[in-house]
């Protein structure tokens, strides 16, 4: 009977682990292909639209509007503030997702989220996000390089955490 048991156990693992990497894979295949090209140059607030252009291609349209109301750095947001599918916290948020709290344990296909990168937000606020490529690594879009998309080392002083997107998210 426990051998039953562990065969069911180590195939719906497999199961459940090749599913997840499948969506890593769509993630990576999509975000790679803008890498050193330019996503609306000129344009501020640009790193989410291209994350989000990212994920509606490889996961689902569900990604165009989809967005908490409870990000994780909402205790630093001053009241005005408001929250918006176009800003780099507005996927921060477990309910998409198991939080990764350090840069060594992300993965392809992880979200990063990085606070205090420009303006004057009070410190803890998300202002970018991007995508995990491994070994330390994100792909993303920022305002600062003239809108090209490319693959740096992610800034350990600026990490706010990573999202891994619940299989459940994408198609």
């Amino acid at each position: 009977m426990k051998k039953i048991f562990f065969i069911l156990f180590v195939t719906l693992s497999a199961s459940c682990l090749a599913k997840q990497n499948a969506i890593e894979d769509k993630i990576m295949i999509k975000a790679y292909s803008w890498e050193n090209k330019g996503y609306r140059v000129g344009k501020a607030e640009q790193c989410m639209n291209w994350t989000r252009e990212v994920l509606v291609a490889a996961c689902g349209t569900k990604f165009q509007e989809l967005q908490t109301m409870q990000p994780w750095d909402q205790q630093f947001l001053g009241k005005g503030d408001e929250l918006l599918p176009e800003h780099a916290d507005s996927l921060a948020s477990t309910e998409f997702g198991k939080k990764i709290n350090l840069v060594e344990e992300t993965k392809a296909g992880d979200l990063i989220f990085l606070k205090n990168t420009y303006g004057n937000w009070q410190p803890g606020v998300i202002t970018h996000v991007g995508i995990a490529t491994g070994n330390g690594k994100y792909i993303h879009r920022m305002t600062s390089n003239k809108g090209i998309v490319k693959e740096q080392k992610i800034p350990l002083e600026e990490f706010s955490g990573a999202i891994r997107l619940d299989s459940k998210l994408c198609k």
